[in-house]
C-alpha cells in the first residue's frame, strides 16, 4: 500500500498543476479494459480477496501487504502492483512487459508506441513528459494513465480510483 500511496502522491500534484484532457470512453468500455485478458470488472468482483485475485491471474504473488484492520490490501506480482481499499480497487501500476492492457480492442504493453492505442489525446506534464488518460466521464473519480517517454513509448501504466 505504501508503493501505491507514494505513486498517488507523485501523480496528484502533476494533475493539479496541469490541465488534463481525458480520452472519454463509455463506462462499459472502461470496465472491459483488460490486464492480461482479465477485465477490470472481473478484478473488481474479487473485492481484493487474495485467493480470488491470485486465481484470476494464475500467478503466485511475490509480495503481499495486508492491513486487514484498516481493510487495505496490496499485491505485487512481477511488474504489476494492485491495491484494494475497502474491497475496491484503489490503484494499480504496471512497470514491465509481462503485462499488457487492452482498451477498445487495442493491446499495448510497456515499451509499446502510443500509436497502438489509436487516435488519442496527449497531455503534457510539468516535468516534460507526456501521458494519455482514459476516463468514462469528465471528472470521474477513476482513470487510467499511460506515461510516455520522449519517443512516445509507454513507460508506465497507472490506474487510480480517487476517493
Amino acid at each position: 500500500m505504501k508503493n501505491i500511496l507514494l505513486t498517488l502522491l507523485l501523480i496528484f500534484p502533476s494533475l493539479v498543476i496541469c490541465q488534463i484532457t481525458s480520452n472519454i470512453i463509455s463506462e462499459t468500455e472502461f470496465n472491459n479494459i483488460k490486464i492480461n485478458n482479465v477485465t477490470l470488472s472481473s478484478i473488481k468482483t474479487t473485492s481484493g480477496t487474495l485467493y480470488q485475485v491470485t486465481r484470476l491471474f494464475s500467478l503466485s504473488i511475490l509480495q503481499n501487504t495486508q492491513q486487514p484492520e484498516e481493510d487495505y490490501y496490496d499485491y505485487t506480482y512481477d511488474g504489476f502492483t494492485i491495491g484494494f481499499s475497502e474491497n475496491e480497487i484503489s490503484a494499480f501500476e504496471i512497470t514491465n512487459t509481462n503485462w499488457n492492457i487492452t482498451i477498445q480492442g487495442n493491446t499495448v504493453a510497456i515499451g509499446g508506441h502510443k500509436d497502438a492505442l489509436g487516435n488519442v489525446v496527449l497531455n503534457n506534464q510539468v516535468g516534460g513528459g507526456k501521458s494519455i488518460v482514459y476516463q468514462y466521464c469528465d471528472g470521474c473519480n477513476n482513470f487510467l494513465s499511460f506515461y510516455l517517454d520522449s519517443d512516445n513509448l509507454i513507460t508506465k501504466i497507472v490506474y487510480v480510483e480517487q476517493t
